[in-house]
């Protein structure tokens, strides 16, 4: 995954976890919906300026959006879309309902082992 579909990602789950559409987000940093949209696809990459509209936007702290861009796997966008959506809906559960839904997850990983 290169820099600009990473960064994309990361905008894309700060806006979520902040429960803003892109048009919300997009008002808010002064942006055309389409170029948010551009920026979260990976298509465009943003400056730091723009970035930095997001993080406040967002309540994030810029480095959130290179977070993890170590992360040498190999991995598929829509696997990485997958994991963060995990992260987001875990949030809403219930500490039991987590706990359940962990032991799920474990389930599946041992038995694609």
């Amino acid at each position: 995954m290169n820099l600009k579909q990473h960064i994309g990602l990361r905008v894309k789950s700060a806006r979520r976890e902040k429960g803003l559409t892109q048009e919300d987000l997009a008002d808010r940093i002064g942006k055309a919906v389409a170029t948010l949209s551009n920026i979260e696809r990976g298509e465009a990459l943003t400056g730091l300026e723009t970035l930095s509209l997001i993080a406040q936007a967002t309540g994030k702290p810029i480095v959130f959006f290179f977070e993890g861009i170590e992360d040498t796997r190999s991995v598929s966008r829509k696997r990485l879309e997958a994991e963060d959506e995990l992260r987001l809906q875990a949030r809403a559960l219930r500490d039991d309902d987590l706990a359940l839904a962990v032991e799920l997850v474990k389930t599946l990983a041992r038995k694609r082992v």
